[in-house]
C-alpha cells in the first residue's frame, strides 16, 4: 500500500512539473507589418571642367590686319534624366573691349541673316569683326542654332566636330548681352561629363574702319548650364 502511494505520489509531481516546463504552443490567426524605404536622389550639375581665359593667336596689326583663333572647352556633368542646356551671355554687344580706353572695340560680327548664324565666317572690306561658334562631343548635343544642312545654319543637323580646324568651322555669331543656347542636351550625362569647345575669331581687314588702334582687347563671356526639366 506503501508503495503504491510512493508511484501515485511520484506521478503527481512529475504532471506537475511537466506542465509547469512544457513549450507554449500558440493556436491563432497569422499578422503581418509590411513598410517602404525610400531614398530621394537629387538632381545635380556642375563644371566639372570650367572655361579657361584665352589668349588669341597671332597678334594683329591694326593696319594690315589678319585672322587671330582662339578655344576654350568646358565639361558639364548632370545626372538628370532629361539633360541640360547651356547659355552663352556677353558683358557687352560690342564685342571686345579695349583695356586702355573703352572708346577702343573690335567690332562684334554681324550675321548676314538676323535669324541665324552666318555658314562661314564673314568681314566686309576695311572691316573687322569678332565671333564664335561651338562644338558639342556630341553633334546632338548642340542647340538647332548652331546646327547646319551644309549651306545655311539653324537648320539640318550637320555640327562642328570638336577637333575641326577654325578655317572650317561653320555657324558664327556674335557675343551679346542677350542669353543664347548653345548646348541642349537630352539626356544625363556619362560620368564623365558632356564636352563642349567654344571657338573665338578676329578678322581685321587691312585699313579698318573704324580704325583699330593699339590696344589690349577683352571679351567677358558667361556660360550658364541648368538642367531641363
Amino acid at each position: 500500500m506503501r508503495i503504491l502511494s510512493q508511484v501515485i505520489l511520484s506521478f503527481f509531481v512529475l504532471t506537475i512539473v511537466f506542465t509547469a516546463f512544457e513549450p507554449t504552443i500558440t493556436r491563432g490567426a497569422v499578422t503581418t507589418s509590411q513598410f517602404t524605404i525610400s531614398q530621394i536622389v537629387t538632381t545635380e550639375i556642375s563644371f566639372a571642367t570650367p572655361a579657361t581665359n584665352i589668349i588669341m593667336s597671332p597678334s594683329l596689326g591694326g593696319i594690315t590686319g589678319g585672322t587671330a583663333n582662339g578655344q576654350t572647352q568646358v565639361v558639364v556633368t548632370t545626372g538628370n534624366s532629361t539633360g541640360y542646356n547651356m547659355t552663352l551671355t556677353a558683358s557687352s554687344s560690342l564685342g571686345m573691349i579695349g583695356n586702355a580706353s573703352s572708346s577702343n572695340y573690335i567690332p562684334a560680327y554681324i550675321p548676314n541673316a538676323t535669324t541665324s548664324p552666318d555658314f562661314s565666317f564673314t568681314a566686309p572690306a576695311n572691316t573687322a569683326r569678332f565671333g564664335y561658334t561651338i562644338a558639342a562631343s556630341s553633334s546632338a548635343d548642340a542647340a538647332p542654332f548652331f546646327k547646319n544642312t551644309g549651306a545655311i545654319c539653324n537648320a539640318g543637323s550637320n555640327s562642328n566636330p570638336s577637333n575641326t580646324a577654325a578655317s572650317s568651322l561653320n555657324c558664327w555669331i556674335n557675343a551679346s548681352t542677350t542669353a543664347v543656347t548653345i548646348v541642349n542636351r537630352t539626356l544625363q550625362t556619362p560620368s564623365s561629363g558632356a564636352t563642349t569647345t567654344l571657338f573665338f575669331q578676329v578678322k581685321i581687314n587691312s585699313n579698318p574702319s573704324p580704325v583699330i588702334p593699339n590696344d589690349t582687347y577683352v571679351a567677358t563671356s558667361t556660360l550658364t548650364a541648368t538642367t531641363n526639366p
